[in-house]
C-alpha cells in the first residue's frame, strides 16, 4: 500500500507515492526508510516506479532515513530554497 497510486491506463504502469509532510517527534519518514528497499524492489517486479514527497523539518533532520529513501527511489520531491 502507498499513500496515494497514480495509474496510467495507456500503458497500465503505476507509480506509487509515499508523502510525509509532518513535523513530527515520531518516526513516520523513518518508518518509510525502513520499508523503501522492499516497495521499489515489489514495484520494478511489476515495471511500476515508486516516488517520495518530503517536506517538513522534522524530516530532514533524520538524514539517515532520508538517504535511504534516496537510495530505493524512482524520483523524489521535496523543499527546498
Amino acid at each position: 500500500k502507498f499513500d496515494l497510486v497514480a495509474h496510467n491506463k495507456l500503458t497500465n504502469k503505476s507509480i506509487g507515492i509515499e508523502i510525509s509532510f509532518q513535523v513530527t517527534t515520531n518516526s513516520v519518514i523513518e518508518r518509510k526508510a525502513q520499508n523503501a528497499q522492499n516497495r521499489q524492489e515489489l514495484a520494478h517486479k511489476y515495471e511500476h516506479r515508486v516516488a517520495y514527497v518530503i517536506d517538513g523539518s522534522g524530516n530532514f533532520q533524520r538524514k539517515n532515513a532520508i538517504n535511504t529513501i534516496l537510495k530505493y527511489r524512482d524520483i523524489t520531491v521535496n523543499f527546498s530554497e
